[in-house]
């Protein structure tokens, strides 16, 4: 705890506090900070609910499985943000259930965030790989959901059971992050905790470029063929930029990210202890394991306060990516015109399809055929 002294919030307490008890209980900052990870988070998980609806129907497990993490995580901020708005530490509730239960759910949510994205990157390489005209049967969807799950959750659930024998102490409750279990400096932490998310991102990295690479193969080979069909080009040149987009938001800023924090928990991890149970969970100690420790902002880091906007910020790619189909243009503009907003935007009576100029350029194409065979 970097040498700052520790102070009981009632004498003879188990909840002590981490630095001197904050005077001023908020600032602009702290109340700007707890209306923009309740509002965005709200609206991340609003924007996602179509894409959720459709990758649903359509049988994408692991892309289903991703957005009803994310927004799980979300909700458990917004939660953790209105229970614990302020530094006003001695009227701050204990946390007693809630706490002792969120640290297994929080660290099988950041597991599941990289596992999924595993599994989403290696079904795209199969799909691009194949090049499939038929769509699979039921047997080989219920055959891929079975590969993704065991894709999916086993390091999750493996990163669960060691969440309570590495907990450092029985938890600790901040300001707006509100629960928050640390670690204890043994090596269990490292291979079983700290590695794994690393060597899962850097995994899908390589499933990312190698789609890269595969597709635009695929796409100079049948460049002819598109060439004489606009509406596959014009799919076709979706399908790229999606693509392209995928691999971007994946390499840029997401593996560099993942990379550093498993650099950065190393570090603050070290020097490894020897695992000891009994050692770690002692009341004996000069800080009993069952004391519940507060931390106001002032003892708060800025990534850790602000971890929080990951998931929120995730929602772009997903709607970028899942949000801006056919279908989910579709849905988005029958819940306008459900709304009223019809007599103000006549064009939402009109069906969104980006393939009609495709569509009225072939039928043109067509209809200058017919005259000229007629001439």
């Amino acid at each position: 705890m970097s040498g700052i002294p520790l102070h009981p919030i009632i004498p003879d307490s188990s909840i002590w506090m981490l630095g001197p008890a904050p005077t001023v209980y908020t600032s602009p900052s702290l109340t700007v900070n707890l209306v923009c990870r309740i509002f965005f988070g709200i609206l991340a998980n609003l924007i996602c609910l179509i894409p959720l609806q459709l990758l649903y129907r359509n049988g994408e497990f692991a892309a289903v499985v991703f957005i009803l993490n994310m927004e799980l995580e979300n909700l458990r901020n917004i939660v953790n943000a209105l229970i614990w708005r302020n530094d006003d530490v001695e009227s701050w509730w204990p946390g007693y259930g809630l706490c002792d239960v969120d640290g297994f759910l929080h660290n099988f949510c950041i597991s599941l965030y990289a596992t999924c994205l595993l599994a989403i990157m290696r079904n795209l390489a199969i799909q691009v790989g194949s090049l499939r005209a038929n769509p699979p049967s039921l047997r080989e969807k219920r055959r891929r959901n079975i590969i993704q799950a065991l894709i999916i959750f086993p390091l999750p659930l493996v990163q669960v059971a060691w969440t309570y024998p590495l907990a450092q102490q029985r938890y600790y409750v901040g300001t707006l992050v509100g629960c928050y279990w640390p670690n204890a400096s043994a090596w269990p932490t490292v291979v079983f905790e700290i590695l794994p998310q690393a060597i899962v991102s850097l995994i899908t990295a390589g499933y990312a470029i190698f789609i890269y690479i595969r597709f635009r193969q695929i796409t100079k080979s049948t460049q002819s063929a598109l060439s004489s069909n606009p509406l596959a080009h014009s799919r076709n040149q979706r399908a790229r930029r999606r693509l392209y987009l995928m691999v971007i938001s994946i390499l840029i800023p997401f593996l560099p990210v993942v990379l550093a924090l498993a650099a950065i928990n190393v570090i603050n991890t070290w020097p490894l202890q020897p695992f000891d149970f009994k050692a770690i969970h002692s009341n004996e100690r000069a800080i009993p394991w069952s004391t519940i420790i507060y931390l106001p902002s002032s003892q708060i880091g800025w990534m850790f306060m602000n971890i929080c906007y990951v998931p929120i910020i995730t929602a772009i790619p997903v709607f970028v990516f899942f949000g801006m189909t056919k279908d989910a243009m579709n849905c988005y503009r029958v819940i306008l015109l459900y709304v009223g907003l019809g007599k103000v935007f006549p064009s939402l009576y009109e069906e969104y399809n980006p393939d009609s100029r495709a569509l009225a350029s072939m039928s043109n194409g067509c209809s200058n055929s017919n005259t000229a065979l007629t001439r």
